[in-house]
């Protein structure tokens, strides 16, 4: 699973899943870029499972999901099969790969990011 945002871009894999009292926890694989260990509890599943039923687009990736293959050839690539940016969800967010971006991003370090 991928997981991109503006303070990092992480390559999280799911390892060991076990149940802590009335918990779900899932520890990352090791291959992962980050050591993560993930608590979810009741109500937080009943929300998360919710969304995803009513999502029309969970629905659309799942019953194409036996016929996908990984590194599609109809996806645009920027690194590895990986679609850029600013396409699919992201098309109408404003593009953050430009010059004045970069400098702020290395000017301010992962733990402050404004």
């Amino acid at each position: 699973m991928r997981v991109k945002s503006d303070l990092a871009d992480l390559d999280i894999k799911l390892g060991r899943i076990s149940r802590e009292g009335d918990e779900l926890v899932m520890d990352s694989a090791p291959g992962s870029s980050l050591d993560a260990r993930i608590r979810v509890d009741a109500s937080d599943a009943r929300s998360m499972l919710a969304t995803v039923l009513k999502s029309a687009a969970v629905w659309g990736f799942l019953l194409r999901l036996p016929f996908s293959r990984r590194g599609h050839a109809g996806r645009t690539s920027r690194e590895g099969g990986r679609p850029a940016l600013h396409q699919g969800s992201d098309a109408l967010a404003p593009p953050r790969d430009n010059a004045a971006w970069r400098a702020r991003r290395e000017s301010t370090g992962l733990n402050k990011p404004w």
